[in-house]
């Protein structure tokens, strides 16, 4: 019968150096010896050591690894025992260097880079020896240093004594005690061990690894993740041969060591570099090791990537929803296929379920969303509109369907149009006054652009009026690819179907009382709806020279319409005349031209280039009758130094302004060498040789001062950098005629490119000359006041805009930053909304505590007054680094709005 010999796994070829024994079979002896050995399972089983000659490739000696930061005077004294005794040996430093812990001051400023500015330090894997090494585990040769080693011939064992260095790939493994078993492939350390693989350190007192696979288990084990900065200890750890970490009993937190101020504790942790997530079922989220949250089970990040598993869950409480509660889960589905869920409950409304599903392919992006609520809230159950089965979807969608063709698709539907006032939405962040739902389709052509366009509004708000749809809109725009003589021939053509379904009756308001709709106080040809064909070719010739330019141009614009009025609207046209079919036709004729000159100067002692940039545009176009013309899309521009140079005063189709008129303009800018504009200066004015009769319906311009003068506002423009940290912005709009302001502001931002932790804005603007659609009386108005004296919904300088505005966040101590903002609106002598509070700030949490108070608008009326509302409230937030907002994630949203540059702080932040 033959004897049959143990199977052997998998050889592995060792490599002993330094003062390592050479194999011998002679079990008890100990030796040194100073020469190199290539060991390999002989033909017969045993081993088959010779000599080896060391080549230039061979690769380095492994090293007993220390950290950068440690020093023996740093270190505490060790309580080494005898390496063959079998108990393990108590290493550990003070400065944590042994958890590869280097402080703050030793750092590269590269390293310094990558951490927070009130971190003490970081974890930096030090550089070793097949740190990089991709050999597969079981090809892998496995190099071998100690002090001392003995082999047993019989059982094939190698026992190696005395700061012990084994290294297969990039695996190596550190003890002072190791037994290498050649039959079962498997090392065993004891005593101070320390197994490093790329990116992790796992530390214990006694380790088991297969030398064939890289599968390692150690007990009473602590462990480094390097790149998340994220540390942890476990009763068991298990390393798999995917490189996966399994913890029996851990914790994991991104604390600095020594300082638990937060972590987690599971009875099952496992961390997967490789996807970048972890996960724990049984866990409590831990502060100052007091359990304040548990959950039986929770998926977290170990990077930025993206996976699979329960979000951060959020806890807050409101007046309008009562206690919140939302538990996101995402799904990590492809690549490029993703989605999340949101169950919100909250305790005074019912559970609100969201979704969204995010896609991206080779030629397309987009999103789809829905949200469903059985709202148990009845406080609305009166007003007009209402519907106690909330609900939302969004279909958004861009496709190229060749390098020409490119489909678009943005449609959004709601259940009424107070669901973004009453629900805070996962799937939107702001609160529009419309729900846009469009498709479109465009075609991109060497010479011109084409488009079709269906275009629809879904109603988000009870006090405006209406808007018109665009069903269809047609649109052609582009130039002829001749230029004969320099002459530039384009064209513009539009053709739109305008069509709206007005309210009729009244509104129920909150009371139960009715109000007559807006949308029924509309009179004349407002009512109107109808198609707009608009034609204009045009002809230019740009000249242009390095020292300035000249542009003359013409153009005609031709518009026909088809209206149709209703009943009502016939019969209140008051001075308007209906004509069902008319048409308009105007020439523009302008000269543009500018000049530029630049000269080498200094300012306070450094080089500039400063430019004078002298403009003169000349607009002529001749009075054409447009007041029995209805606006479908047409507005009146605020003046600015931009209007100066505009060949129509309106904006849309439905007016063109008549004009005689000359703009004088001048922009003066001082330029660095390296490119960066310190400041720029503009000034101008419009000399107007006729009155402006072309007016928006129900404006006489011989009653409106503006039309008549002979000359323009003055116009201002600044912009100052004292560097790329901070700048000054402003404009000035002074009416000489009246001797007042009409318009105005001025803006200071001041955030440090090397610090964005300080913050500072300061501004003030007043605007009290805006042309605009008065929904109260039904009629245009140039006036600052909602509705008609002595009606109920008269607000005097309602639409005036008299504000400053002042935020801040800016450290106070190490540590501690103070967050603050004021807006003050001086027409109607009430603020805004003030906050101020302050943030703790350290390297693995953040904490903020903000008093706020502020203007709610909530739609119980059609009278404005009635639906502003002052609220107060205290936030906290609380940021554990790592996870994410644990509380008050509300908070962000009102910061970003508020203070200029807070994302970009916060996006820079560690």
């Amino acid at each position: 019968m033959a004897v049959k010999h143990p199977s052997f796994h998998q050889k592995f070829p060792l490599l002993f150096t330094g003062s390592l024994l050479a194999l011998q079979p002679m079990a008890a002896s100990l030796a040194t010896a100073a020469e190199q050995f290539a060991c390999e399972v002989g033909p017969g089983g045993g081993w088959s050591c010779a000599a080896a000659e060391r080549p230039s490739a061979l690769p380095p000696r492994p090293v007993q690894e220390t950290a950068p930061a440690a020093t023996a005077a740093a270190a505490e004294p060790r309580r080494a025992e005898s390496p063959r005794s079998g108990r393990a040996s108590t290493v550990r430093s003070a400065d944590y260097s042994h958890l590869d812990w280097v402080p703050r001051e030793q750092l590269s400023s590269a390293q310094l880079a990558e951490i927070g500015p009130y971190c003490s330090g970081s974890y930096v894997e030090p550089r070793r020896p097949g740190q990089f090494d991709e050999t597969p585990m079981s090809q892998a040769p496995t190099y071998v240093s100690a002090e001392a080693s003995r082999y047993e011939q019989q059982t094939e064992t190698a026992t190696l004594a005395g700061d012990v260095v084994l290294r297969q790939g990039r695996i190596q493994a550190e003890a002072n005690e190791a037994r290498l078993n050649q039959l079962e492939n498997r090392g065993e350390l004891i005593g101070n061990v320390r197994l490093r693989d790329r990116g992790a350190l796992l530390l214990g007192d006694r380790a088991e690894l297969m030398l064939d696979t890289g599968e390692a288990s150690i007990d009473n084990a602590e462990y480094i993740l390097h790149e998340g900065q994220v540390r942890g200890s476990a009763q068991y750890i298990k390393r798999e041969d995917t490189a996966i970490i399994r913890l029996k009993d851990g914790t994991y937190t991104r604390c600095e060591p020594g300082r638990n101020t937060w972590h987690l504790r599971g009875n099952n942790v496992t961390l997967d570099q490789a996807r970048g997530f972890g996960s724990a079922t049984n866990v409590t989220l831990r502060v100052k090791d007091i359990p304040v949250f548990y959950t039986p089970y929770i998926h977290f990040p170990l990077d930025d990537r993206r996976q699979s598993g329960f979000l951060m869950p959020g806890l807050s409480s409101s007046s309008r929803t009562g206690a919140s509660l939302i538990t996101p889960y995402y799904f990590n589905l492809a690549p490029n296929f993703d989605a999340t869920l949101y169950p919100h409950y909250m305790s005074e409304r019912g559970l609100l379920m969201e979704g969204e599903f995010r896609y991206l392919t080779r030629n397309s992006e987009g999103s789809i969303s829905a949200a469903y609520l059985d709202d148990q809230e009845d406080e609305r159950r009166l007003q007009s509109e209402y519907e106690d089965q909330r609900w939302m979807y969004s279909l958004q969608n861009h496709t190229g369907l060749d390098s020409r063709w490119l489909a678009e698709l943005d449609y959004t539907d709601i259940s009424d149009p107070y669901y973004f006032q009453d629900l805070d939405t996962h799937l939107r962040t702001s609160r529009p006054e419309f729900v846009t739902q469009r498709a479109a389709l465009s075609y991109r052509g060497d010479t011109f652009t084409a488009g079709l366009n269906l275009h629809a509004y879904e109603r988000a708000t009870i006090v405006d009026i209406t808007p018109y749809d665009r069903m269809p809109q047609l649109t052609l725009n582009g130039f002829l690819p001749v230029q004969p003589g320099g002459l530039r021939f384009d064209y513009a053509g539009e053709y739109v179907n305008f069509k709206r379904s007005l309210r009729s009756g009244d509104f129920i308001n909150e009371n139960g009382v009715p109000e007559q709709w807006y949308d029924d106080r509309l009179v004349g040809l407002n009512r109107a709806e109808g198609e707009r064909l608009h034609l204009e070719p045009g002809v230019s010739l740009p000249m242009d020279w390095s020292w300035g330019y000249i542009k003359p141009s013409l153009r005609y614009a031709f518009t026909q319409y088809e209206l149709d009025l209703d009943s009502r609207g016939q019969a209140t046209l008051g001075d308007q005349t209906f004509n069902s079919s008319q048409n308009r036709g105007v020439p523009i004729a302008s000269l543009d031209s500018g000049l530029y000159f630049d000269r080498d100067t200094q300012w306070f002692g450094n080089p500039y280039r400063q430019t004078l940039e002298p403009r003169l545009f000349y607009l002529y176009v001749p009075y054409e009758d447009q007041q029995d013309i209805p606006v479908f899309d047409s507005g009146e521009f605020a003046f600015s130094y931009a209007q100066l140079w505009r060949d129509n005063r309106f904006s849309g189709r439905d007016r063109i302004g008549d004009a005689n008129q000359l703009s004088l303009g001048v922009t003066s800018r001082w330029i660095e060498p390296n490119g960066f504009e310190r400041q720029t200066f503009s000034f101008g004015q419009a000399l107007y040789f006729r009155d402006r009769r072309v007016q928006l319906p129900g404006i006489d311009y011989r009653e409106r001062a503006g039309a008549q003068a002979d000359v323009s506002p003055y116009a201002l423009e600044y912009m100052y950098r004292y560097n790329r940290d901070w700048r000054f912005s402003s404009h000035f709009n002074w009416d000489p005629d009246t001797g007042t302001t009409i318009s105005g502001s001025a803006m200071f931002h001041y955030q440090p490119a090397d610090n964005p932790n300080k913050i500072v804005n300061l501004g003030y603007r007043y605007r009290n000359d805006t042309m605009r659609f008065d929904q109260a009386s039904g009629t245009w108005t140039y006036n600052a006041d909602f509705g008609v004296p002595g009606t109920p919904e008269y607000i005097q300088d309602y639409y005036k805009i008299q504000q400053h505005d002042f935020s801040t966040v800016w450290p106070v101590l190490q540590q501690w930053s103070l967050v603050a903002r004021w807006q003050y609106d001086y027409a109607q002598n009430r603020t805004l909304e003030a906050f101020g509070g302050f943030e703790y700030d350290s390297c693995c949490w953040k904490v903020r505590l903000i008093n706020r108070y502020w203007i709610d608008y909530d739609e119980v009326s059609l009278d404005p007054a009635r639906n502003d509302e002052p609220d107060r409230g205290i936030f906290l937030q609380i940021v554990f680094k790592g996870l994410g907002n644990v509380v008050g994630s509300a908070t962000d949203t009102f910061l970003d709005q508020g203070i200029q540059g807070y994302r970009e702080r916060e996006d820079q932040a560690y």
